[in-house]
């Protein structure tokens, strides 16, 4: 659908979720921001292309948000339907944007070694077949301007927490903040609502942050990968609850570190904590480690935590 003007949303299908994909338009010049799936491309935008009469030749930039196969997987495919288009992404996400396998290894498989939690062989089978990437044109920092012709233009926000190279794009012609998976409420959800999985942000500080930029905006759509589409006053109860998220999960991690006698696995905290905060699976659960270790890491900079190891298993115990 067009949104606002020169604004269109494209949602792909992402198994009993989906992934939006966004193509901003100009006088001059179009940008698509993130190309989902191998098979968004050709399943998804293709025919939005066509049912409106776009060429998908005359696209000029790709900025990707970040490195998550869903937001990168149909790098390969786009670059094949429009072969001019360059593509760019946070020179600090690029390595895992440019390799699935350095995707796989350094972000996927962070937590197996000191915290006993990895993706299945199915997982990471799936990450592969939905991957077809290409090297990246340019890498972008934040502070970036695309011009699209008139005085539209788009400036690119460095929104790191969810991963440290995370892209936001500012519309100001439409008051538009694109976060992608930037900032992410209290869950991930199936397309009918049900609860898919926790928060997967992994920088406590910098996601913070973030929330509170996107507040500054004061946009008047806030537009992410996997949320519908936001406007009004579901902004400010989007942006509250990802941050009264963020509060609940620190004070049920600290809560149950001091009223342990012995130091705790990662593992069992979140299978502990997980039921506290979220409504999810126990398969689902263990995503949680992305913000629980965030935040642990944050309470032993803070020094209200330490960790130790035990046969090669990080434990971690109040101070």
């Amino acid at each position: 659908m067009e949104l606002a003007p020169g604004i269109h949303r494209v949602e792909a299908s992402l198994g009993d979720r989906f992934v939006a994909l966004y193509l901003l338009e100009g006088e001059e010049s179009s940008l698509l921001f993130d190309t989902g799936l191998d098979g968004s491309i050709t399943e998804a935008l293709l025919p939005y292309l066509s049912s409106s009469g776009r060429d998908p030749a005359s696209i000029d930039w790709v900025v990707i948000s970040h490195a998550d196969f869903d937001h990168f997987g149909g790098n390969r495919s786009l670059q094949e339907i429009a072969p001019r288009a360059r593509l760019a992404c946070h020179e600090l996400d690029r390595s895992m944007v440019e390799d699935v396998e350095r995707l796989i290894e350094d972000r996927y498989g962070e937590f197996a070694v000191e915290h006993a939690i990895a993706d299945s062989a199915e997982a990471k089978d799936f990450a592969r077949q939905s991957t077809r990437t290409v090297p990246m044109h340019v890498s972008l920092s934040g502070g970036e301007q695309f011009r699209l012709g008139g005085s539209r233009r788009i400036e690119v926000l460095h929104t790191p927490g969810h991963s440290r190279g995370h892209l936001s794009l500012w519309d100001a012609s439409n008051r538009a903040l694109l976060v992608s998976d930037a900032i992410l409420w209290s869950t991930l959800s199936t397309r009918d609502g049900k609860p898919a999985f926790p928060p997967t942000y992994r920088y406590v500080d910098p996601y913070l942050a973030t929330i509170e930029r996107a507040r500054d905006r004061h946009p008047e759509f806030l537009l992410t990968a996997h949320f519908p589409v936001l406007t009004g006053g579901e902004i400010d109860e989007f942006l509250d609850e990802s941050k009264a998220f963020s509060e609940r999960l620190d004070a049920a991690l600290r809560k149950e570190l001091t009223s342990s006698s012995a130091p705790v696995p990662t593992r069992e905290l979140v299978l502990t904590i997980a039921p506290r905060v979220g409504d999810w699976s126990e398969a689902a659960q263990l995503l949680l480690v992305y913000p629980l270790l965030g935040h642990l890491e944050r309470l032993e900079r803070y020094r209200l935590v330490k960790r130790q190891l035990h046969n090669g298993l990080a434990r971690w115990a109040s101070t």
